[in-house]
């Protein structure tokens, strides 16, 4: 067997597999006489047919299997020996092939790859980019501290209705129903506040809820609502309902916060301002993201074999029309810029996501939302075993790889970037998003764009060798 490398032009090689039937025949007689042991042919026992007869019903599928299988073993080693990453997948050109397995012993397979160009990251050269932490304002706190005090208070029934109470109401001789006020419209509020059990509200079903759903739910409706045929009613309160805060006292922390990190107001303040401002964390992570992305591309000289690429991306994706990518170009080539960056960021910071990983953070995901309120090692056992179950879901493991991964990428770029922090509310942020000195990008939707190119052509029938992943594949995949 003969291995040639062939440069096509600055960026584009041919690599040609010169097969003779010694390479593969000695496989091909082993799976002959395989067959032969259990193949079931008319007139003869099984095991016991000429094997001139099994030549003739399977040599041919067999080495067929044989070349494609060891061509492909060749060629995939070959980039391993070499250290040759790859841009997509080679390219079998069938005109500058030899490979008709009806008349030949002897196969030319000639593959069309494009080596990942070389290109520095040199972040010290890069502009400055700004970036912004969203910091909690005192309204947030206190409505974060009061559905906290809701969820540990008393249930009350009051005399008299006011903002944040729960109602059961009655019109008609039999339609009963539920409302909770703060959903009611600044007009529907009025008509209910201050009022008292068996107390009668007129009210016009259009005008009373902030949104429509609201009143499907009120009205016990699934489908949409014919608004001019509703009209109005009057309806007598039922009965009153309101959660009574619980007092931020000793007993309350004991049980609100088993962990023993909260023991005072000004640490329920602390802890409330963090998860806001954890929460709001990924509106600005997301920007950053998006801005950084852009500053690399536009500003890292990366040198792309354009005319390789449109042939592949032609080639294996049938309902992509040239007018139709050439349309896209511009960000196509922004897309692929950005694979080759992060998978150079992932190599050089040997950026790696643990199944470990994958499984603290479903795990703190279930204790954050499900078990608050417990202490973490009163629920281990339990939570063990939910983690256990989700990590069978494949799919949902190679999504939270992908997000961890592109964490860990961000972490990176905020390290080495020349980066500015600002701060203030999320009216602030607003008006900083929107400022002059906000740059869009289209390149973060075009990396989703990407990937699910990537994955079709991991499914094309042609079995070709595939270059090794930025993303590290975990132990279990």
């Amino acid at each position: 067997m003969n291995i040639t490398l062939e440069k096509a032009d600055e960026q584009v090689k041919h690599l040609r597999i010169y097969m003779e039937k010694a390479d593969y025949y000695d496989n091909v007689e082993t799976a002959l006489k395989k067959h032969r042991r259990t193949a079931q042919i008319p007139g003869f026992r099984v095991g016991n047919a000429p094997m001139g007869m099994i030549k003739r019903n399977y040599e041919k599928p067999l080495i067929a299997e044989e070349v494609n299988k060891l061509a492909n073993e060749k060629l995939y080693h070959y980039f391993q020996d070499n250290n040759i990453n790859i841009m997509f997948e080679p390219v079998l050109l069938e005109e500058e092939s030899v490979i008709n397995f009806e008349s030949n012993e002897d196969f030319v397979f000639t593959f069309e790859f494009a080596p990942q160009p070389e290109f520095e990251l040199d972040f010290a050269s890069l502009p400055l980019i700004k970036t912004f932490k969203i910091l909690a304002n005192k309204e947030e706190i206190e409505d974060y501290k009061t559905q906290i005090r809701k969820r540990h208070g008393d249930y009350i029934k009051p005399d008299t209705i006011e903002a944040d109470d729960y109602l059961t109401i009655k019109w008609g001789k039999n339609e009963n129903s539920f409302l909770f006020v703060k959903d009611l419209t600044p007009k529907g509020k009025e008509a209910f506040l201050g009022k008292k059990l068996d107390d009668v509200v007129f009210i016009e079903f259009n005008e009373m809820f902030t949104s429509e759903e609201n009143l499907k739910k009120f009205l016990k409706k699934t489908d949409d609502l014919e608004k001019e045929t509703l009209g109005s009613a009057e309806i007598t309160i039922v009965s009153i309902g309101r959660v009574d805060l619980a007092e931020m006292n000793e007993a309350f922390f004991k049980k609100a916060f088993p962990d023993g990190d909260v023991n005072s107001v000004e640490e329920f303040d602390k802890l409330a301002a963090q998860q806001i401002e954890i929460q709001w964390k990924q509106e600005s992570d997301r920007k950053f993201m998006n801005d950084a992305i852009t500053l690399l591309i536009r500003n890292l000289h990366i040198e792309l074999p354009e005319d390789f690429i449109k042939r592949f991306i032609l080639k294996n994706n049938e309902e992509i029309t040239e007018e139709k990518l050439l349309q896209d170009w511009n960000q196509y080539i922004e897309s692929f810029k950005w694979q080759l960056i992060e998978s150079k960021l992932g190599k050089e910071g040997n950026i790696e996501v643990t199944i470990d990983e994958i499984k603290n953070h479903i795990r703190n995901y279930y204790f954050h939302n499900y078990f608050a309120q417990f202490n973490m090692k009163d629920v281990e056992e339990q939570l063990n075993k939910m983690v256990e179950e989700a990590v069978k879901d494949k799919k949902q493991v190679k999504q939270l790889y992908d997000q961890l991964f592109d964490n860990k990428i961000m972490q990176v770029l905020q390290s080495k970037m020349n980066v500015e922090e600002l701060s203030g509310d999320f009216q602030q942020f607003i008006a900083f998003m929107t400022g002059p000195e906000y740059v869009s990008t289209t390149t973060a939707v075009q990396k989703q764009k990407s990937r699910k190119v990537k994955e079709k052509n991991a499914e094309e029938k042609q079995k070709t060798t595939k270059r090794a992943p930025a993303k590290k594949k975990l132990d279990n995949e």
